[in-house]
């Protein structure tokens, strides 16, 4: 079994480094070539003259990439796909200039590799996926996450930290270590942006039980003033710690936790979310009785929708660039809903 990565610096600080250290060789070389070319000092600019109009011309185009970069968290269309994993999780999030997000990779049991089958269709062969976060590392949650990172370029990977003792834990965990992908372990209170994503980190804290469902990494992810909560298997505890943290849960829609287990959503985490849909991920005549009535009973009684795959197939939420969203069902009763 592989060692988990330390983690490398990203591909932006690469960039901004690279940059300074070009910048300080073209410098350089403008200089030696004045002062080598001495016949030129009583042309119309003189060599400090030209090494400071250099400068401005190198600032301009620093400052013209800083805005593309900037440009590119501004709101566009996005789409999220929580994909028919039967009984695992799996969520695709993809903005409109191609920034991806692929949370958990579905069950391992699944012959079909359907995970496999979906990301060719949504992200393409070969594709790449900006992060890939593993919310824990149950066999449900991370199947096939080693094909995922072997067959598409996956930039950066997050994990829990947990030990798992699983054949496809240790499979995934030399996938990470053969690939170029950046390892990472976020923790609560991590701020990320990711493309236009915002993502903040809500569990775990470095005050683990080594619990692999309670420590999930949860996260508050947000794009065109919409966001979501993606808990893993987290329990109702978890969320009653994040809660009276004082994060700010406040959230459009929520992946209800433990594929809709009764053992989590809780009340709590209900009223401070104040979702406007909720979803869960479960497969049909599951052996776990999921989604738990008690879970769903306190979505109802809050009077909000909830969707989920075993009737509903992939769900798709798609958020347009004005803050609004619609909702599409794969199977069942598609209502199309808009929200603001």
């Amino acid at each position: 079994m592989a060692n988990r990565k330390k983690k490398k610096i990203t591909k932006k600080q690469k960039e901004q480094r690279t940059k300074l250290i070009s910048t300080g060789v073209v410098l350089l070389l403008v200089f030696f070539m004045g002062l080598f070319l001495g016949e030129n000092k009583q042309s119309d600019l003189s060599l400090s003259g030209k090494i400071e109009q250099f400068k401005e011309e190198l600032i301009t185009i620093f400052q013209a990439e800083e805005k593309e970069e900037v440009d590119k968290t501004k709101n566009q269309e996005t789409t999220i796909r929580f994909l028919d994993a039967n009984q695992g999780s799996a969520t695709l999030i993809q903005a409109k200039d191609g920034t991806t997000i692929l949370i958990d990779s579905g069950r391992y049991e699944d012959k079909d590799k359907k995970i496999i089958q979906q990301l060719d269709e949504y992200v393409g062969t070969g594709g790449t996926i900006d992060l890939l976060v593993f919310t824990h590392n149950d066999s449900d949650h991370i199947g096939y996450g080693d094909l995922i990172i072997n067959y598409y370029d996956v930039k950066e990977v997050w994990m829990n930290g947990n030990d798992a003792t699983s054949k496809i834990y240790e499979r995934v965990l030399d996938a990470v270590d053969a690939s170029n992908a950046i390892y990472t372990e976020p923790k609560t209170g991590e701020k990320h942006q990711i493309g236009p994503f915002q993502i903040d980190v809500l569990s775990p804290n470095d005050q683990s039980d080594n619990d692999q469902n309670d420590d999930s990494i949860v996260t508050k992810i947000t794009v065109n003033q919409v966001s979501g909560l993606f808990s893993g298997d987290a329990s109702q505890n978890i969320e009653k710690e994040i809660v009276e943290s004082g994060a700010d849960v406040t959230a459009d829609f929520i992946l209800m936790g433990h594929h809709g287990s009764d053992t989590s959503t809780s009340e709590e985490w209900v009223l401070a979310s104040q979702p406007e849909f909720a979803i869960f991920s479960a497969g049909e005549n599951n052996s776990y009785g999921h989604p738990g009535e008690e879970a769903i009973d306190r979505l109802r009684k809050q009077a909000i929708p909830i969707y989920g795959t075993i009737d509903n197939g992939t769900i798709t939420v798609t958020i347009h660039e004005d803050g609004t969203y619609s909702i599409q069902t794969e199977k069942g009763e598609n209502p199309d809903e808009d929200g603001a």
